[in-house]
């Protein structure tokens, strides 16, 4: 077991994070704590999207994980049901549907953008506007315990 204080701004700042796996890399640490989209700093070093999954983080890491707040941002509301419901999140400039997706984890959701379905096939072709609403919703009907 391995543990590292992670550092997410803008966000809830920092905390202790444990990974079961001796050698965690940087991509496992951006899937775990969901921090897609958001630039990575380890050890004051910022870490190169392309080198996440050959990046390993040492034991007792500092890292942070930021996101723009210089404005070159874009925050949407995004309502998950059924799931926790309404929250902003940061999406980059040039946000996709798809990028949305991606961030949150939102596969197999119908999404709902502006009041308006997006098909499944668009996603890479629907921008996401500053100040959406996004819903993403999953059947509620017919599901079986």
């Amino acid at each position: 077991m391995q543990t590292i204080t992670l550092v997410v701004i803008p966000g809830p700042g920092a905390r202790t994070v444990t990974f079961s796996s001796e050698n965690p890399t940087v991509a496992d640490l951006v899937s775990q704590e969901n921090l897609h989209g958001r630039d990575i700093i380890l050890n004051g070093r910022g870490i190169a999207a392309n080198d996440y999954a050959s990046t390993v983080l040492p034991a007792n890491a500092e890292v942070f994980a930021t996101a723009s707040v210089k404005g070159n941002a874009n925050t949407v509301t995004l309502v998950v049901i059924p799931g926790p419901g309404a929250r902003s999140v940061v999406l980059g400039d040039d946000a996709t549907v798809a990028d949305l997706v991606s961030q949150e984890n939102l596969h197999g959701r119908d999404i709902i953008l502006n009041g308006r379905g997006i098909s499944a096939n668009d996603y890479s072709d629907t921008p996401v506007a500053m100040n959406a609403e996004v819903f993403a919703t999953a059947s509620v009907k017919g599901n079986k315990d």
